[in-house]
């Protein structure tokens, strides 16, 4: 007999997961007790999520997502306001979730099993590409508003997201093993912004008259 995948088993498999890896983190928990708390099987979880590092990424970046989306709506309603303003409140709010434990925890697993079931894809769509989707929003707007001035809002995105990121990078992806703390994530976004802003801030109009 053939099983059929839905959407509404799999949002059940994943608001399931969510309460398990809260309780037990990522070593503690098992597909098991998820599978046992859902009231199915283990062949039916592993259907949908073939592993539980797999299923870590995936509710690591369902609750993060639903934690961002509305900072990415409000950052393109500001495109007219200041950008250096802008872009440090919000690149302060994205890199300290980014760097929440479950959010690290995620992207390193999507590193190292990143060729397993496209996992690598799977956590960029939804994580850093939402981000760069975001950004390119907001540039466009803003250089249509006479905020920003870059010829390619796709392209000025990525560089937006690698300052903001620059001085952490490493330290994640390596596992250096120590704690970023919030002030040091301040102080990245407080330096990386002004970088961007050199290469794109709109030409002020004296600038221009020159």
């Amino acid at each position: 007999m053939v099983r059929v995948r839905t959407e509404a088993k799999r949002d059940a498999i994943l608001d399931t997961a969510v309460e398990v890896f809260k309780e037990r983190g990522l070593d503690g928990a098992s597909m098991s007790e998820i599978a046992s708390r859902l009231g199915g099987s283990k062949a039916t979880l592993y259907g949908y999520f073939p592993s539980k590092e797999e299923l870590f990424v995936h509710v690591a970046l369902r609750v993060a997502g639903k934690q961002i989306r509305g900072m990415y709506e409000d950052l393109e309603a500001r495109a007219t306001d200041d950008p250096q303003r802008v872009l440090t409140e919000f690149g302060k709010k994205l890199l300290h979730r980014v760097l929440a434990e479950d959010a690290t925890t995620a992207h390193r697993l999507a590193v190292a099993h990143g060729r397993i079931g496209n996992l690598g894809r799977i956590f960029y769509d939804a994580g850093p590409g939402k981000a760069v989707e975001a950004f390119t929003r907001y540039i466009d707007a803003a250089t249509k508003a006479g905020r920003l001035h870059a010829a390619n809002p796709e392209v000025a995105a990525h560089h937006l997201l690698a300052l903001l990121e620059s001085e952490i990078a490493y330290r994640r992806s390596l596992q250096f093993g120590d704690a970023i703390s919030a002030s040091e994530i301040d102080q990245c976004v407080d330096r990386a912004v002004p970088v961007f802003l050199a290469a794109y801030a709109a030409p002020r109009t004296s600038d221009k008259a020159t």
